[in-house]
C-alpha cells in the first residue's frame, strides 16, 4: 500500500524523514478509516524505532493527531509512547499540554493513559514534577476509578520523591554545558513509575 511504500521511502533515505513523516501525518488528518490510520500510526512508530532522529517530529505529529482523534485505541497507543519516549526528547515540556488535554476532554480510557504518561514525564523529568503534579492533582476527583487510582499512586510517588530529591534549578546565568542533566538522581523512587 501507499504507506508502506512511503515508509520504505524513509527507511531508504533516512535523511529525507521530515518530508515523509509530514505527509503521512497529513493522511492523519485527512478522513480515513481506524485500520487506514492504524497503519500510518505503525508505520511513524516503526520509524521512530529505526530512524531515532525521526523520534521528534513524529512525536509532535503524533500529538497533533491526537487532539482530533476519534479512535480510542490509537489515542492510547500514542499516549503510551509519548511516555515511553517523549521525557528522553530535547524539549520535553512542549508535549505536556497535549497530553493533559486528553485528560480534559476524552474518554475514560484515554483519560487514564494520559495520567499515566503524564506521570512518566515527572518520574523522568524532575524540573517538570511540580507543574505535573499540579495537573495529576486536579484528576483526582475524576469520576473514572481507574483515572482516579492512577492519578492517587502517582500523586503519593511523586510527593515522596519530590520531598526526599527536591529539584534545585540551575541559576539563571549558568552556561549549558554547566547545566546537570533532567533525570532522576540515583535512588529516585519515582522514576520506577
Amino acid at each position: 500500500t501507499v504507506v508502506r511504500s512511503l515508509q520504505k521511502l524513509c527507511l531508504t533515505y533516512p535523511a529525507k524523514h521530515r518530508v515523509l513523516v509530514g505527509f503521512m501525518s497529513n493522511f492523519l488528518r485527512e478522513e480515513g478509516g481506524f485500520e487506514f490510520k492504524k497503519s500510518i500510526v505503525a508505520s511513524i512508530i516503526s520509524l521512530i524505532r529505526t530512524v531515532p532522529e525521526t523520534t521528534e517530529s513524529s512525536l509532535f505529529h503524533l500529538c497533533e493527531f491526537i487532539e482530533d482523534c476519534e479512535f480510542t485505541q490509537l489515542s492510547t497507543q500514542i499516549l503510551h509512547l509519548l511516555g515511553e519516549l517523549g521525557p528522553a526528547t530535547t524539549a520535553p515540556a512542549r508535549y505536556i499540554r497535549f497530553i493533559y488535554n486528553r485528560v480534559i476532554l476524552e474518554n475514560s480510557a484515554v483519560r487514564a493513559a494520559a495520567v499515566s504518561a503524564l506521570s512518566k514525564f515527572a518520574a523522568q523529568c524532575p524540573s517538570l514534577r511540580a507543574s505535573i503534579m499540579t495537573l495529576l492533582k486536579r484528576t483526582l476527583m475524576d469520576e473514572d476509578d481507574e483515572t482516579r487510582d492512577r492519578a492517587a499512586i502517582a500523586v503519593a510517588v511523586l510527593e515522596d520523591a519530590m520531598e526526599k530529591n527536591p529539584y534545585v534549578p540551575p541559576p539563571d546565568d549558568a552556561q549549558a554545558e554547566d547545566i546537570p542533566p533532567d533525570t532522576p538522581v540515583p535512588g529516585d523512587t519515582a522514576a520506577y513509575i
